[in-house]
């Protein structure tokens, strides 16, 4: 199990999830078949470049889907990243230059990346357009070489976030990300 942490650990998979378990989740059918189909034949979905985007509601059970997506990644030796979109602007924009490069790097060699919280609730009209344009750079590289991409989303379009050029550019971008919609109730409210 040690061995299992670390990989987690170094996918930085958040602690909450390592012990979660998709066999156990009761939420909504569509993260179950997307778990099912994206765990079944990992080296498939590598190959084919596959990238999603779960749009839906707090509390679905987005994160625990691809966190538990990410620890069946890790368990078949592939490399893999969890980061918010907030964390992966912080350290692309203030973070000192030898630091910016190798998260630049890995963000966008990384066998498998995650992009939690990939809404607007972080981005302001003064900085859409860094947002969008460190975004965009990520996003386009990840696409182009077919490396999986998931993105989870409290909005039901993500791209709205962004404005002008960008957003046209994010917008034709995303035309190779398959959106899942989950509407649900907020299964942590109803935890607690």
């Amino acid at each position: 199990m040690n061995i299992a942490y670390n990989r987690y650990s170094e996918a930085n998979i958040p602690i909450d999830y390592w012990n979660l378990n998709m066999n156990d989740f009761s939420g909504s059918k569509s993260l179950k078949n997307a778990y099912d189909y994206l765990t079944t034949d990992i080296a498939k979905v590598y190959n084919d470049g596959v990238s999603i985007c779960f749009s839906g509601t707090n509390g679905v059970g987005k994160t625990m889907t691809v966190t538990c997506i990410l620890k069946k990644v890790c368990q078949k030796n592939y490399s893999a990243l969890y980061t918010t979109l907030n964390d992966m602007i912080t350290t692309l924009v203030d973070a000192p230059y030898e630091e910016k490069f190798y998260a630049k790097k890995e963000l966008m060699l990384v066998d498998f990346l995650v992009l939690d919280e990939f809404d607007s609730k972080y981005v302001s009209d003064a900085s859409a357009d860094l947002f969008g344009r460190t975004v965009e750079a990520v996003v386009r590289t990840r696409l182009q070489n077919k490396l999986p991409t998931f993105f989870c989303s409290n909005s039901p379009n993500p791209v709205e976030m962004f404005q002008g050029a960008i957003k046209i550019s994010i917008e034709s971008l995303f035309n190779k990300v398959k959106i899942i919609p989950i509407m649900d109730k907020d299964f942590r409210k109803e935890n607690k």
